[in-house]
């Protein structure tokens, strides 16, 4: 084979490569989107009766909620506002930031048979959970990020973003790990099976 011959198909060989890699690239972008109609309307979720998140849009308002069927998980993620910018965020907690998990037990003195004090039993105190741990924050004009512990609560947070925002991308996790069949959207309680679930604005 000739040289010319051997850079000719080196040449195919790297042409060939490069529209596999653009075509892979334009196909996972184009099945990462979901248009923003499939969003509009609240779904229908209760506190306590289901394990994931629920996202959609109110108005101009964009909702994203979470809650579990009882068992404590760890909710995490991120939403970067692409071609545009947050315009205000706000949490929603329906609990209260301090709960007691765990009533105390006061000290209390050990008695024995004949009524004659034998020592003093140690109380306990309460077992209180704070939510000064979690984290709902605006960290840049475009991205906004969370990590919460939720048992049974519903836990969120409303955001808005400027009229020239082109998409959003909802980075959502629990337990640290991706869960894209639990991410149900609008009025429909549709499933776009994406992650990162990315939503064409316009």
């Amino acid at each position: 084979m000739t040289r010319f011959g051997r850079q000719q198909r080196l040449f195919i060989g790297l042409v060939g490569l490069t529209v596999v890699a653009l075509t892979g690239v334009g196909e996972v972008r184009l099945a990462g989107q979901t248009d923003v109609g499939r969003f509009r309307g609240q779904p229908d979720f209760s506190e306590g009766r289901a394990l994931g998140y629920f996202v959609w849009l109110q108005g101009d308002t964009w909702k994203v909620r979470w809650t579990t069927f009882g068992a404590d998980h760890r909710f995490s993620g991120q939403v970067t506002v692409v071609g545009g910018e947050v315009e205000s965020l706000k949490r929603v907690d329906v609990d209260v930031e301090r709960r007691v998990v765990a009533p105390g037990r006061p000290a209390r003195v050990v008695r024995g048979p004949r009524g004659r004090v034998r020592g003093v039993r140690r109380g306990r105190p309460p077992v209180v959970r704070s939510r000064a741990e979690d984290r709902i924050e605006q960290e840049t004009e475009r991205l906004i990020r969370f990590v919460t512990r939720t048992d049974d609560d519903i836990d969120g947070f409303d955001f808005t973003v400027s009229n020239d925002a082109q998409r959003l991308r909802l980075v959502l996790q629990i337990d640290g790990e991706p869960r894209p069949a639990e991410i149900e959207v609008g009025r429909d309680n549709f499933k776009p099976q994406d992650h990162p679930v990315v939503v064409r604005l316009r």
